[in-house]
């Protein structure tokens, strides 16, 4: 058996469960809609993951503060917990009646086999993958006829790690594997991060045929026939390519690849001679 896709539970208003000051009332606490307040009876909480009757401390452990739903072939729909973001966050106080009203009308969804790809999805969906921060040179504007150097700090590999509900080890990874530049004059390259030095290191380089000029330049200027002829400025997009994979024991297996990208206006000029006597 297998749980479906996980997603958020909402409640209409609370309308049939708290219709009254005594119809929310649980063992500990009790959700008034009159002045919209959740009450507690000295010690009480609000239930806990694993235990529809206990606490929740988020001391004990503090990643598994969001509740979802799902529905279980058996027992119908049921809720669980979970330290993946995306969920009603338990630790919100502004959360608290929906967390009650979750936990005194469902069950606990029961120990299902884990699919880990699955479940690496979900890890690797949730972290906050960092788009390029591009350096460039020559910064501001760039020289036709003359190399502009793309450079980029590689961010670090991104690692979890957990054991599933039947005993197996599951690792989740997501490092930067390419890194794709569009010059923004039509010429486009991929290339491995290592190869984004800051210059004279650095291979990612691109040389511009063009200088960019505003329309009245353009249209004015005795030197407008040489620019571009409808780009004031080229936008240079950076992008990483972020490569998930999973192991349980036997090896990296793929998942997949999110792209994050960064985009930066660039403006090239003309450097010309002139004859001096």
């Amino acid at each position: 058996m297998r749980r479906t896709a996980p997603t958020v539970f909402v409640i209409t208003l609370l309308s049939l469960l708290l219709l009254t000051p005594d119809a929310g009332r649980t063992a500990d606490c009790w959700f008034d809609p009159v002045d919209n307040k959740l009450y507690c009876n000295p010690g009480g909480s609000i239930p806990g993951p694993g235990d529809p009757g206990g606490p929740i401390d988020p001391g004990d452990d503090p990643g598994r503060r969001y509740i979802y739903t799902a529905t279980d072939p058996v027992i119908g729909d049921c809720y669980f917990w979970s330290d993946i973001p995306g969920g009603i966050d338990a630790w919100d106080p502004g959360n608290d009646p929906t967390v009650i009203a979750i936990t005194t009308t469902l069950p606990l969804c029961p120990s299902l086999p884990v699919d880990p790809e699955v479940r690496a999805w979900e890890i690797f969906r949730s972290w906050d993958l960092a788009p390029p921060d591009p350096e460039i040179t020559p910064p501001g504007s760039g020289i036709t006829g003359l190399p502009t150097n793309v450079a980029a700090v590689v961010p670090a590999v991104i690692r979890h790690d957990e054991v599933l509900p039947d005993g197996r080890p599951l690792s989740v990874r997501a490092r930067v594997t390419a890194i794709d530049v569009d010059w923004g004059d039509g010429a486009k390259e991929t290339a491995s991060p290592d190869e984004a030095l800051p210059y004279p290191d650095g291979s990612i380089r691109h040389v511009y045929l063009l200088k960019t000029c505003t329309a009245e330049y353009r249209e004015r200027h005795p030197s407008g026939g040489l620019c571009h002829p409808t780009l004031e400025r080229y936008e240079i997009t950076v992008a990483w390519s972020w490569t998930g994979e999973f192991d349980t024991g036997a090896g990296w297996i793929p998942l997949g690849v999110l792209v994050q990208a960064a985009q930066v206006p660039y403006d090239v000029d003309e450097l010309r001679g002139v004859n001096v006597r």
